[in-house]
């Protein structure tokens, strides 16, 4: 009796549950299609007129041709400096005289103007071309070369 019990119990167990939800088969959902964006164009700057190794050992008169008169010039024991500064950095010129008292451009100093600029740092070469003066220009406004 207790066998029959127990089978009896059992199967009013499996009468009890549910019986199993039917599979409903969905298509799949549509690809999300993500529109490539373009990147902005990246600005690239103009290749410097002039770099830091092509003034050195140059003559003050050359330099002055090129650079203009500087905002500064001091002397110091052996040498005279030049002082040029504009809104994007400042830059010294150190001259020493070489065997026949001619004075020669030796060392270059820049740093750029304030550390709250977006870009507190400018190149040597970025920093030179600033402070070079105007190509001169025909009457159709293209410089004339030299």
């Amino acid at each position: 009796m207790r066998v029959f019990a127990v089978c009896l119990s059992v199967g009013f167990l499996a009468a009890c549950q549910e019986a199993p939800a039917p599979v409903v088969e969905t298509a799949p959902p549509a690809p999300v299609v993500i529109e490539a964006q373009t990147p902005p164009p990246v600005e690239i700057a103009p290749e410097p007129r002039f770099v830091i190794d092509n003034i050195m050992n140059l003559a003050r008169g050359t330099l002055r041709d090129i650079l203009g008169d500087a905002s500064l010039v001091r002397k110091e024991k052996d040498a005279e400096v030049w002082l040029y500064r504009n809104d994007h950095c400042v830059m010294h010129l150190y001259f020493y005289p070489n065997d026949n008292d001619d004075y020669r451009l030796e060392y270059v100093n820049t740093r750029g103007v304030g550390l709250s600029l977006d870009n507190p740092t400018v190149s040597p070469n970025a920093c030179l071309d600033s402070h070079l003066l105007a190509a001169p220009q025909t009457p159709g406004g293209k410089a004339v070369p030299e």
